[in-house]
């Protein structure tokens, strides 16, 4: 009973997990973004979903699958971003990191009290994954 429930349980978790993380992670504030945790949760939710979505697909359960088949899509959506995020909250990201990844990407994109990682995908920051992640090395 615990096996074939498994899945279930699964695709409840991992949806719950991604909603509530996804929101804080784009929504809240700046300085309370952990990378290291937004990082760690994503590959989770990643594999969970990878794992319930082969099973639903194999099942004659086309109601459950196109709620794996949705948030799988949500979560692979988010992929670009993860690196974008883990770059810029580097704990030694100073001022000069971002005057320089402003200069580097030719609009300012230093944080203020309402910075967001919602506005730094707003600001086309992920078409600069590479910028971002050499300016935080």
């Amino acid at each position: 009973m615990l096996k074939a429930f498994t899945p279930y349980s699964n695709l409840w978790k991992t949806t719950r997990t991604w909603f509530d993380s996804h929101d804080k992670w784009l929504n809240g504030a700046w300085e309370d973004l952990d990378a290291a945790e937004l990082d760690e949760v994503f590959e989770s939710c990643t594999k969970s979903i990878n794992w319930v979505f082969r099973i639903f697909r194999d099942k004659d359960q086309p109601k459950i699958f196109q709620i794996a088949e949705k948030m799988k899509a949500g979560i692979d959506a988010f992929k670009p971003i993860v690196p974008v995020a883990v770059a810029l909250r580097k704990d030694g990201m100073k001022e000069r990191h971002w005057d320089n990844l402003s200069a580097k990407v030719g609009k300012d994109i230093r944080p203020d009290e309402e910075f967001t990682l919602q506005k730094v995908i707003d600001k086309g920051m992920v078409k600069f994954t590479d910028i971002c992640e050499e300016v935080g090395e």
